[in-house]
């Protein structure tokens, strides 16, 4: 039996065309899968840092210590950029916004229940924007992230 080589012969190039297109949608995927999971991090530490700023309200409460680290807060409604100053709420959230603009994040604390008594709830919601590297895989365009964690009130 003899093999020939007609069938190449008649498309000098086609292999390289092929390449180019299954490789560019390839890196397309690999570089979008890596944008979101890159974005998927983010929200997590947009999470983290509610929990953490929850977590410091609740010990903050209506019988904290004057003297402990600013002593007691609230009830009044906090709402400010992550980098305002003098705040001891920020203050305990900003460690876990390594990496994020800061004059883009907003730290918001409420107490729902419109007191810091024991038992009430104290909410902490952050939040900030991530802009994709390849934004033109996602429209190009900023992608809100917020997380919001709620706690009872400690002491």
């Amino acid at each position: 039996m003899r093999f020939t080589r007609a069938a190449k012969r008649g498309r000098p190039g086609t292999s390289v065309v092929e390449a180019t297109i299954v490789s560019l949608v390839f890196f397309v995927l690999v570089f979008g899968m890596l944008d979101l999971g890159l974005g998927l991090f983010r929200q997590t530490l947009v999470s983290q840092a509610a929990r953490q700023g929850a977590r410091q309200a609740a010990v903050h409460g209506n019988l904290a210590p004057a003297g402990w680290n600013g002593g007691a807060w609230g009830p009044n409604a906090i709402d400010v950029p992550a980098t305002a100053n003098g705040i001891p709420l920020v203050a305990a959230v900003a460690p876990f916004l390594v990496g994020f603009d800061l004059d883009q994040t907003r730290v918001k604390a409420e107490w729902i229940d419109g007191d810091n008594d024991i038992e009430h709830r104290v909410r902490v919601t952050v939040s900030t924007t991530y802009q994709p590297m390849f934004a033109f895989i996602f429209g190009g365009r900023d992608i809100p992230l917020s997380a919001s964690s709620t706690m009872p009130i400690a002491h």
